[in-house]
């Protein structure tokens, strides 16, 4: 939904507290932004849910000693679809988050290269993922267990829960007014199908 000039200033001086800075210009560097992408939110009323947690992990780490204890992950802006399955693949990589590495390998047990981030949309999944949630990839190549993975099928990218079934895959929604499809072997094994990762983490405002 559209903000209105006063509520996207409201949050710019949210991400200025959050980051320690005074101005617009000092903003974007602190975010690692173009100086016009802030002028892009003011226009198009919106500013990414990525730019909040990107500030909010900026103001824990402090500045300190980050390059060395943090990781920059890809973010990329592409609409996976929690829902019925109806956005069209628009991919385009943006920003990075940056994470700790103690985090990520010791708590996650993943390297950074082996990860990305990217936005939900839909309510699909809920209550394990919201609309506009972050959500961390690891990247595979195909199926390995049951879990929720981010997946290409029929030129739409999709986060839903996939389970093995001998004649292929089970995709269920944690939403349960969503009804659960099948795709089959012969479906899994075709070009319109392909696994892009497990989703590991979310981050998501409340």
């Amino acid at each position: 939904m559209k903000k209105s000039k006063e509520e996207i200033e409201e949050q710019l001086i949210e991400l200025k507290k959050l980051t320690k800075t005074a101005t617009n210009v000092d903003l974007a560097k602190a975010l690692g932004t173009a100086r016009g992408t802030i002028q892009n939110w003011k226009i198009r009323g919106s500013i990414p849910n990525a730019i909040f947690l990107k500030a909010e992990m900026l103001s824990e780490q402090g500045s300190e000693h980050v390059a060395e204890s943090v990781a920059a992950l890809d973010f990329y802006d592409i609409d996976v679809s929690a829902g019925p399955g109806t956005l069209a693949l628009q991919e385009k990589k943006s920003d990075s988050i940056t994470f700790n590495k103690d985090f990520l390998i010791n708590s996650l047990e993943v390297l950074p290269e082996d990860v990305f981030l990217m936005p939900v949309r839909g309510d699909s999944m809920v209550p394990t993922l919201k609309n506009q949630a972050i959500i961390m990839v690891k990247r595979i190549c195909q199926f390995s267990s049951d879990g929720v993975y981010v997946f290409r099928y029929d030129g739409q990218l999709m986060v839903k829960r996939l389970q093995f079934l001998k004649a292929g895959l089970k995709v269920v929604s944690d939403n349960q007014t969503y009804e659960t499809w099948e795709l089959s072997r012969q479906e899994v094994e075709t070009e319109d199908f392909e696994i892009l990762g497990e989703v590991i983490w979310s981050g998501q405002r409340m």
